[in-house]
């Protein structure tokens, strides 16, 4: 075929522009809008672990420890081929390219937030039972709900989430149409901001709820607006051990009050969260404890409690991460072993204590983090 130049120029910039598409979308450029955004909030040496998992069949997902050491979590058993749309009811406070819920038999991430409802993917161990995911929409990884991934090594509300393109490049999950370019997913997981020991709740009405920083300061966040009583039978606590976090989102924390495999336990919500319709009822019920902001503002997707600082505790380990004691006549001790559906089993229990220690449980050099810091300019030269 002859051109004339006028036709040989069109015809150049065309496929110009045809492989400068091609290559964008590989990049998660355009038109997806992935972003890079968070590489700039992001404190490298608050870096605890970075998850991994590649988008292969029999691959190990691992997790990454900021000096390049790897830990083998268990074989990719099967990735998403699609996602979910609407999520549960709390992804409505969610944000795109984040861990929108951290749990001992599930995680579930926010890929956007579309028409009032979130669109979610979810992370699931081999063995588990979570009714929020279908396994169409799920990474499933070998493994037992309330250790590894989905115990010691969980995410916290709002870490970070990210594809890891064809060029090898991360770019924030905040488009489901990224994931047509993806070879893994990375969750990086950072230490809180603030270095909280632990969260304490008085359980009676009026009664406060405050954390614990680590220079022993308390600092009040919440006031209870009805205690708990009772428990019920969410079903994640089978695959949680008592007095253990099973679960934390922008509109929950659910604690097990009973032994792995078995089913019992109780939830803490914020009031906000209990207007919605579905949720109306929870507040005269007996297995919720209900908070509220001292001044009555929102707590709904707030830190510290339903963002940022809560993790499934694992049942396999002596850590205090995610551990829960009561005070009972004054005196702070175990969680009583509670089962089943329950109305007054708790109505002795005076508090609550919730420990976040993680900050003495991952160390790392600084060669690590300068390292880090050497790939995040090197995205931005």
């Amino acid at each position: 075929m002859i051109l004339r130049s006028s036709q040989r120029g069109s015809y150049i910039a065309a496929h110009v522009a045809f492989f400068l598409s091609v290559l964008l979308a590989a990049l998660g450029a355009v038109p997806h809008r992935g972003e890079c955004s968070l590489y700039r909030d992001e404190d490298p040496e608050r870096l605890m672990f970075t998850i991994h998992i590649p988008m292969e069949m029999g691959a190990q997902a691992q997790v990454i420890y900021p000096d390049g050491t790897t830990k083998d979590m268990g074989r990719v058993h099967a990735f998403p081929t699609s996602s979910r749309h609407p999520g549960f009811t709390a992804s409505r406070y969610g944000i795109g390219g984040q861990v929108i819920a951290t749990a001992s038999n599930a995680h579930h991430i926010q890929i956007s937030v579309e028409d009032g409802s979130g669109r979610t993917m979810s992370i699931l161990p081999s063995w588990t039972f979570a009714s929020a995911p279908g396994f169409d929409t799920s990474f499933v990884i070998e493994g037992t709900g309330g250790t590894g991934l989905w115990g010691e090594y969980s995410p916290f509300v709002g870490s970070p989430v990210y594809i890891v393109n064809q060029i090898g490049m991360p770019v924030l999950f905040n488009n489901v149409q990224l994931f047509q370019y993806a070879t893994a997913l990375q969750v990086r997981v950072y230490s809180p901001d603030t270095e909280i020991e632990y969260i304490e709740i008085e359980n009676r009405e009026l009664g406060g709820a405050w954390y614990r920083d680590r220079n022993g300061e308390d600092h009040q966040f919440a006031v209870v607006e009805s205690p708990v009583t009772g428990t019920g039978r969410f079903e994640g606590t089978l695959f949680q051990g008592r007095g253990l976090v099973r679960a934390n989102h922008p509109g929950v924390i659910c604690i097990s009050t009973c032994e792995n495999r078995d089913i019992g336990g109780f939830q803490i919500v914020p009031l906000g969260h209990t207007y919605s319709s579905e949720m109306q009822r929870m507040r005269r019920m007996h297995p919720y404890l209900v908070l509220r902001g001292i001044n009555f503002e929102s707590l709904t997707g707030q830190a510290p409690f339903f963002r940022g600082y809560i993790r499934p505790g694992d049942s396999g380990s002596e850590t205090l991460t995610g551990r829960v004691k009561v005070r009972i006549n004054g005196e702070w001790q175990d969680m009583p072993n509670i089962s089943g559906l329950t109305y007054d089993s708790l109505t002795n229990v005076e508090a609550f204590r919730i420990y976040m220690k993680v900050f003495e449980e991952y160390e790392h050099d600084d060669s690590a983090t300068e390292r880090f810091l050497e790939e995040l300019r090197n995205v931005y030269r």
